[in-house]
């Protein structure tokens, strides 16, 4: 059974949204109150600056935005058309994908 629910539950979280993607969504008397993705995604780096020489992971993120057009913070070493991990709960960057 196919049941709408409104992109206002997830906000920009709507995003990460993928077929055959389980979500758990909370209903009350057949209204959807809430809608829990799953702890993590794997997406696509669309665009990201180029590395800086001499910058280290640790010392600071750059831009990047993904397939979904998501913006986020990555490390460095991170290059367009990379895998990555990212927590659909913050919104960040957890690990590349080897």
């Amino acid at each position: 059974e196919q049941i709408a629910i409104n992109k206002s539950l997830l906000g920009e979280k709507s995003k990460l949204l993928k077929e055959n993607m389980e979500v758990n969504v909370q209903f009350h008397e057949d209204q959807a109150l809430t809608v829990d993705l799953p702890p993590s995604v794997e997406l696509t780096i669309e665009s990201t600056d180029a590395v800086v020489k001499k910058q280290t992971a640790s010392s600071s993120y750059k831009p990047a935005i993904l397939e979904n057009g998501i913006n986020i913070t990555v490390p460095p070493f991170i290059n367009s058309g990379d895998k990555i991990v990212l927590d659909t709960r913050t919104l960040e960057y957890l690990k590349k994908v080897k």
